[in-house]
């Protein structure tokens, strides 16, 4: 399948039959930012909606790993060289979603608002398999598109709207409890948790948002937010899981994940 490269104009200015191939990476005009590359997932079993995070959490080990004869990359990792967390959100988010609805993981985008170097593209253009532990067959990477953010506004990721839903439980920062019998605070609520998150990114405040018990998709059974995997491999996980149907005055652009793991795919929310 072709890769496609766009420019600022959304002319394509690159297609590379072979994803194994480095050549996308080197014909890239110099005044291109490439903060997007979209996969396509093929398996005889794809994994299950809930699976989003260890799934996103394998892509990012296997990038690592094609990258381990170069310079570290902070996009990919979210890290310094000397293993400090990046902070502002501009490294790579990994966001594995169920796109068609059917309850099953079908796409993985990465979008790192700093952009992607040379070195980086050729570890996501090198990226094919992931293996998958147990009896569970491995999943196909395909390639379809490397570009900036508005050029990939069609898909549900990169949409517009005013409305959206959670698709991936939102984990809370922080303890939304005092304990000892004590109720929360205002400000340590799930609904003012979201707000904060959405502030800290330029975001606006919602003029509604609604609580969802879990991700339904397609007429099928509701998925509650604690069948879902959420604790990351290095062993943290937030604070309590929760899920919203947010609207707001003015239609506002994706990607939207939000809360502890938005780089690995919870918090995510997708155009109603």
């Amino acid at each position: 399948m072709p890769i496609t490269i766009l420019d600022s104009h959304a002319h394509v200015i690159s297609r590379c039959v072979d994803a194994r191939c480095s050549s996308p990476a080197h014909r890239l005009n110099s005044s291109l930012t490439i903060a997007v590359a979209r996969y396509a997932l093929n398996s005889s079993l794809l994994p299950l909606a809930q699976d989003a995070m260890p799934f996103a959490e394998q892509v990012r080990r296997a990038l690592i790993r094609n990258r381990v004869d170069t310079s570290h990359s902070e996009a990919i990792v979210g890290k310094t060289v000397d293993g400090v967390p990046l902070e502002g959100h501009l490294h790579a988010h990994y966001l594995a979603a169920d796109e068609d609805g059917d309850g099953r993981l079908d796409h993985v985008t990465l979008y790192a608002p700093c952009g992607f170097d040379r070195h980086d593209l050729e570890a996501i253009g090198a990226l094919r398999t992931i293996f998958r532990q147990g009896n569970r067959p491995d999943v196909r990477l395909v390639l379809t598109g490397l570009g900036e953010a508005e050029r990939f506004g069609d898909g549900p990721i990169f949409a517009r709207s005013r409305r959206w839903r959670s698709v991936t439980p939102f984990s809370l920062p922080r303890f939304a409890s005092r304990g000892a019998g004590k109720p929360p605070r205002p400000r340590d609520l799930p609904e003012a948790q979201l707000v904060r998150e959405l502030r800290v990114r330029g975001l606006p405040e919602p003029v509604s948002i609604k609580r969802t018990e879990g991700y339904a998709a397609g007429g099928r059974p509701l998925v509650r937010w604690l069948e879902f995997h959420t604790r990351r491999f290095n062993g943290t996980e937030g604070f309590g899981l929760a899920g919203f149907e947010l609207e707001f005055a003015e239609p506002i652009s994706g990607p939207l994940a939000l809360g502890f793991g938005c780089h690995f795919g919870l918090g995510l929310f997708l155009p109603t």
